[in-house]
């Protein structure tokens, strides 16, 4: 056995040092392994050991708990901020430091609360306090309010031309440097130094920028280092002040003087790209693959190359030769976009300068005559409308003087001028009328219901046509209708037209009842036979099986025609008798109110 000096407990000996405190075992004397094995006696730890053991442990855990709370918990974290504003273009301060423009993401910054300040000419500074969170990129979005500017009617105007300069670039498609001073961004940094808070030049710019970043963008992920470096150069112009553009720029600008160890190589491939650009006509920018954008790659590549720098020479004469075709043809507008186009990539070009110049002069002349025509056409327009409203006045004047000869010419000629004119046929219509042509009036006021369905002068016209003309009753009650609800017409008011049509439709029913023979007893001395009368609008018939006693009589050639209850006696003017009994005496009204109708027309 072995006993530990430290804690005097006894230990088997295959243990050569405690378990307990790490002290080195000594052997016991007198304790043979033998008499070990015989004492029967198990050992024993004490519990002060025990504990002691126990509280060894419990603080090894709190330790490293510890530990692995400070690391977790109190180490420094970082995250991301990305700040962005309307308008862009914004300087963005962060916690008082300059950061750059906006938009701009921020990165390693440490989590917690953070003060951000965008500050742009024009508008109020914006402050506010943003919380980042660890391993995260948090986003803002500061609206700047501008300033209202008191401006005067000078630069008011002087803003309005540089707008309309503006609008004019945008749709010649002239959005950049060159020309330096004809271009989209030109125009709209001229307004807003002016009247900084103008929200027109402002979104021409944002959406300018927008559509420059995306090709920039576009064009590095492409790894197009050259297309690249072109745009985010067109970006400074915007964002001259952006410290993460430059920094890109001179990332392309290293990667560009990787790529020109196999310069050999690239110039042959955009020798073959111009070639075929040109031979396409696929000259400039917008256009995918064109011939500048190739040749100005090889250049980039090697300044002095001969044949980019004649390429470019027959470039710009293949763009002179567009101009002077347009020029030739009449096509001004044509010519002037071609020549601009010309001086945006060749600013010195004479030639080009030269025939702009005449192609500026002679849009000037066609601008002068072509508003001394639209002069000329306005005072032709003024005196043939004084002479139409004169021609209008004459044939008025005639119709309410009675002289419809002239009243029908004057307003026939007035429909020359007028052809729409529902006036026109209503007047004539009304003087073909006073004439009795009645169906050349029926025909003037039907063109002029067809061009003004509301004139309820005509409607009353023709019903009255309709009814005593041509006997069309129907029509006649449809267009009295019209014109009663639309309150009548002159002297006819709606309670008069309505008893017209009340007494129109009696007569339909009397046109109706006209066609229904009526079942007779026809009375002779000394027997009687039966029979159908009819009651027509021309006379009187009576039809019966004994054709001896059927008869047909005028209206004319009768003298008297009576109806007593249920008896009917008819007289002609030579003294013939017919004398009746209806067969259903309800037939009686019907029966006399015919013969008083046809008898009082008679008469």
């Amino acid at each position: 056995m072995k006993r530990c000096s430290k804690c005097s407990n006894l230990f088997p000996d295959p243990f050569a040092f405690c378990p307990l405190d790490a002290t080195e075992l000594v052997e016991e004397p007198g304790t043979a392994p033998e008499a070990a094995e015989a004492s029967a006696e198990p050992s024993q730890i004490k519990v002060r050991t025990l504990m002691l053991a126990l509280g060894i442990l419990g603080l090894t855990a709190a330790i490293c708990f510890l530990v692995a709370f400070s690391y977790l918990y109190l180490k420094p974290k970082f995250g991301g901020l990305e700040v962005k504003t309307t308008p862009p273009g914004a300087t963005v301060l962060l916690d008082g430091k300059e950061r750059g423009v906006s938009p701009i993401t921020i990165t390693d910054l440490r989590s917690g609360g953070h003060q951000v300040k965008a500050s742009k000419d024009g508008f109020e500074e914006f402050v506010q306090q943003v919380q980042v969170m660890p391993y995260s990129t948090e986003s803002v979005h500061l609206t700047l309010k501008p300033l209202v500017a008191n401006l005067s009617n000078e630069q008011l105007a002087e803003v309005e031309s540089w707008k309309k300069k503006l609008e004019t670039a945008q749709k010649e498609n002239i959005l950049l440097p060159p020309p330096e001073d004809y271009n989209v961004l030109y125009f709209a940094n001229r307004i807003l130094a002016i009247d900084p808070a103008n929200t027109f030049a402002a979104e021409v710019k944002e959406r300018l920028a927008e559509s420059v970043r995306r090709d920039a963008d576009l064009a590095y992920a492409r790894e197009d280092w050259l297309s690249a470096e072109k745009e985010y150069k067109n970006l400074t112009l915007i964002y001259p002040d952006d410290i993460s553009i430059n920094e890109r720029l001179s990332d392309i600008s290293a990667k560009l003087d990787a790529t020109i160890k196999d310069r050999e190589k690239q110039i042959e491939d955009w020798k073959a790209r111009a070639d075929a650009a040109m031979k396409s006509g696929t000259l400039l920018p917008p256009e995918k693959d064109n011939a500048w954008d190739a040749l100005r790659s090889i250049l980039r590549l090697d300044r002095k190359n001969v044949y980019a720098l004649g390429a470019v020479s027959q470039l710009r004469e293949m763009l002179q030769n567009r101009g002077d075709t347009k020029l030739n043809s009449g096509d001004l507008a044509g010519a002037r976009s071609d020549f601009r186009l010309v001086l945006q990539y060749f600013p010195d070009d004479k030639y080009s300068s030269s025939r702009l110049a005449v192609v500026e002069t002679r849009m000037a002349e066609a601008a002068r005559a072509e508003q001394q025509r639209t002069l000329q056409l306005q005072q032709e327009e003024q005196r043939s409308r004084e002479r139409i409203a004169n021609l209008r006045i004459s044939a008025m004047n005639a119709y309410r003087a009675g002289a419809r000869e002239k009243s029908l010419s004057d307003w026939q000629e007035y429909l020359k001028y007028e052809p729409g004119s529902d006036e026109a046929y209503f007047y004539i219509g009304a003087t073909y009328m006073e004439m009795k042509q009645f169906d050349t009036a029926i025909l003037n006021f039907g063109k002029c219901l067809s061009l003004h369905p509301g004139n309820a002068y005509a409607h009353l016209n023709l019903g009255i046509l309709y009814d005593r003309h041509r006997n069309d009753l129907e029509q006649a009650i449809e267009h009295l209708e019209k014109a009663k609800a639309l309150g009548g017409a002159d002297k006819y008011s709606p309670e008069r037209i309505e008893g017209m049509i009340r007494d129109l439709r009696d007569r339909v029913q009397l046109r109706t009842m006209q066609a229904t023979p009526f079942a007779v007893e026809h009375k002779h001395t000394f027997s009687s036979c039966r029979g159908n009368l009819r009651i027509t609008s021309e006379g009187v018939e009576f039809k019966t099986a004994e054709t001896d006693h059927s008869f047909y009589e005028t209206y004319s050639g009768l003298r008297n025609f009576s109806v007593a209850g249920d008896e009917v006696a008819i007289r002609t003017r030579n003294n013939k008798k017919y004398n009746f009994r209806l067969l259903n005496p309800s037939d009686a009204e019907n029966v006399r109110r015919l013969s008083a109708m046809h008898m009082k027309d008679e008469q």
